[in-house]
């Protein structure tokens, strides 16, 4: 039990490492993640919602109950 309560304090270590870190905040730690995976989910619905358009302008969508 010695080894999980005598831990050393790395705190300080690890707030300089993250705040000496040049990218934007929202791509530091696991940001990059989070961001790629909203960015994928809006490519997809903006391209999915665009496609969805033209198949009303040209009269091609399926209407419900048909």
């Amino acid at each position: 039990m010695e080894g999980i309560f005598n831990r050393p304090n790395n705190i300080r270590a690890k707030q300089i490492a993250y705040q000496a870190d040049k990218a934007p905040v929202y791509l530091r730690g696991n940001g990059k993640i989070w961001f790629r995976a909203y960015m994928v989910l809006f490519s997809v619905s903006l391209a999915g919602s665009g496609f969805q358009l033209v198949q009303y302008i040209r009269g091609k969508a399926k209407k419900i109950g048909e």
